[in-house]
């Protein structure tokens, strides 16, 4: 059965599950039964819809409350969508690889991405990145995923994006065999748009991967290694943007490509969270 995606108004609240009706009881993860409670004020004979962040979601029912614990009744089959690259999902699978910008605009950005389409987003470590971004703190790492959380259930996604460990342009390119492989580049006068139309000419969910350098650009050995792997370097517009902004256009870009050519299903409710 495929996950709708309507206005909130018509259609129940989202929360991530600790334990699905599968595993037992249905229980929310920590910090969800608080908000619907306190924040919504949910109670009995309401329903909500709980997620497992991989693509499948279950109508509840609070049957009843019990200081911070809910009560949930099954209220229907579970609901599925595919994986991203799949048939018949929304969109491909798209990775975002961009050094993370400073505290509170990689948690915007991240909103930002995941409410776009985002998959998978790879911190990436280059010559060039700042030493604070080079690893992830546990208290930034549980910021971050808090973001991803809730951009996901704000966009009515059922597929919870990935963030992954920093990686090096190395790395990520091993790990990434097959992938088509798009480079932010300021000075780069290829279009991104064309460069998806021939992507998806025939119609394949073919994996992206763009990758964003840090401020202070790639190195040469860099660009000549991403270069020899075949990535395509493509442009913005005229101005040098912020990490963040380069990410967003390019996906921003990305998706649009895909409708265009016709590949997004149609169906759902309309609206925005």
């Amino acid at each position: 059965m495929d996950l709708p995606a309507g206005p909130v108004g018509g259609h129940p609240r989202r929360f991530f599950l600790s334990r699905t009706p599968e595993e037992g009881e249905a229980e929310l993860s920590p910090g969800e039964a608080g908000h619907a409670l306190r924040v919504l004020r949910l109670g009995p004979g309401d329903e909500i819809l709980g997620l497992d962040g991989r693509g499948r979601a279950w109508p509840l029912r609070i049957a009843s409350t019990t200081g911070k614990r809910l009560s949930l009744v099954p209220a229907g089959p579970a609901l599925v969508e595919p994986a991203p690259g799949e048939p018949g999902a929304p969109l491909p699978r798209i990775e975002v690889a961009c050094p993370l910008p400073r505290a509170g605009r990689a948690e915007a950005m991240l909103d930002r991405l995941v409410q776009l389409g985002l998959a998978v987003l790879t911190p990436l470590v280059s010559e060039r990145t700042a030493p604070g971004a080079r690893r992830l703190a546990p208290n930034r790492l549980r910021r971050l995923e808090r973001v991803i959380a809730e951009a996901c259930k704000q966009s009515r996604r059922a597929w919870r994006p990935e963030l992954s460990e920093p990686s090096t342009l190395a790395g990520l390119l091993e790990a990434r065999p097959g992938a088509a492989v798009g480079l932010a580049d300021p000075a780069a006068p290829a279009d991104l748009a064309g460069w998806v139309r021939d992507l998806w000419s025939e119609g394949r969910a073919r994996p992206v991967l763009l990758i964003v350098g840090p401020e202070g650009g790639f190195s040469p050995d860099e660009l000549g290694f991403l270069d020899a792997a075949g990535a395509f370097r493509f442009g913005l517009g005229p101005h040098v943007l912020r990490i963040e902004t380069a990410a967003e256009a390019a996906l921003g870009c990305v998706v649009q490509g895909w409708s265009a050519a016709g590949q997004v299903p149609r169906g759902g409710d309309p609206g925005a969270g």
